[in-house]
């Protein structure tokens, strides 16, 4: 296989199944049946005010936050899949902004741009074509996770928001309104082609239920030994994993958790951080990498004490722990496990269904860290 055509970067697919993939209208029909045009426009604002408004995030709810980000990167990723292969359902729509009132203190910014568009405001005009020639498809993606990051006071983002916004003079304005234009486009290409089946060729094998990189760029998918050990340098602690899961454990079942945190958006750049070492092991196992580096695997007592969760037997064959992980779940289970404990997390009514199964996958995780960490660092 050739694994750097799952480069995290340019135009590709992350957060659909292979069934939605091949359907990505069925996607729209999810999206638009659950929520409301008006209502899906407001939400996207309320993830608009919490970047700026301290404590923002309080208000409306972490999970509901989270749950907007989930369902503008699905829209997203379904309409590049339309827009790709099947251009004559984007029809160019009206351009009727002039009388579209945007929720909040936008409705009053907008007023300022009246009399510019006052004759051509009935133009029509091609929202996908604009939206995806601008940027890639990651790119666009990439900076919504950091809106949703910024909007849950993210800690390590706090000293230079600015810095984390891929946009020419850091436009965050122009690209909300842009985005909420593909909210409008997406309801309508949903009304009027519903009942069509679009092809998307290609494109499969990027599904999110099948077993390939997500996060990784070509570099890191070429040395992912390194890139791990980059992680545990400038991202993560070793010493503090161990602590900070068991922690994220009690938030599954503590709803008040976050309540009584100032840095929710901090869990996301961690299980982001876990996803990476999932992918680079899972890489390195493909390769026959790890399988190397377990035959040179000599570790001196003192370094032992660094390894909470791994027994005697585990810390002499951590080949075997990594082995045992994939084989409790598969690759792309684990990625999306860590989303669903993530919006478990966040929320501040649902729990896991099962607390024992819960708490032995998460031991399965800590093994896995630590035994990533002893072949990759050590």
């Amino acid at each position: 296989m050739k694994y750097t055509a799952f480069c995290c970067y340019g135009n590709r697919i992350s957060s659909l199944t292979k069934q939605e993939i091949k359907n990505p209208l069925s996607v729209l029909e999810t999206i638009y049946t659950q929520r409301e045009l008006k209502s899906f426009k407001e939400n996207l604002w309320d993830l608009f005010s919490s970047i700026y408004r301290d404590q923002h995030w309080r208000k409306k709810g972490a999970a509901q936050l989270n749950r907007i980000y989930i369902d503008l990167i699905r829209l997203i990723d379904a309409l590049w899949l339309i827009y790709t292969y099947h251009p004559q359902l984007c029809t160019p729509v009206q351009n009727n902004q002039g009388s579209i009132k945007t929720p909040g203190l936008m409705n009053n910014f907008n007023i300022l741009f009246t009399c510019r568009r006052r004759n051509n405001k009935q133009a029509p005009r091609n929202t996908l074509k604009s939206f995806y020639k601008s940027r890639s498809l990651s790119a666009i993606k990439k900076n919504i996770y950091n809106y949703l990051q910024l909007a849950l006071n993210a800690s390590y983002m706090n000293s230079n928001k600015d810095g984390y916004f891929a946009l020419p003079e850091y436009n965050v304005v122009d690209d909300f309104l842009k985005i909420e234009g593909l909210i409008a486009h997406g309801s309508s290409i949903y009304s009027n082609c519903s009942k069509q089946k679009p092809r998307t060729g290609k494109a499969v094998k990027f599904a999110k239920n099948l077993d390939h990189t997500t996060t990784l760029s070509k570099e890191e998918i070429v040395n992912p030994a390194y890139h791990v050990r980059n992680i545990y340098l400038q991202d993560l602690r070793f010493e503090q994993i161990y602590e900070s899961i068991k922690i994220w454990e009690h938030s599954f079942y503590n709803k008040d958790f976050w309540g009584k945190t100032d840095n929710p958006g901090n869990i996301l750049f961690f299980t982001e951080c876990i996803k990476q070492l999932i992918d680079c092991t899972w890489l390195m196992t493909q390769t026959g990498e790890l399988k190397a580096a377990d035959e040179k695997k000599d570790i001196s007592n003192s370094k032992r004490k660094q390894f909470v969760a791994l027994n005697n037997q585990e810390l002499n064959q951590p080949l075997l722990v990594i082995s045992s992980f994939f084989e409790h779940k598969k690759m792309h289970e684990w990625k999306i496990q860590l989303d669903e404990w993530t919006e478990i997390s966040l929320s501040q009514t649902a729990i896991p269904e099962n607390k024992i199964k819960t708490s032995e996958d998460l031991n399965y995780l800590l093994k896995f860290v630590e035994a990533s960490h002893l072949l990759t660092c050590l």
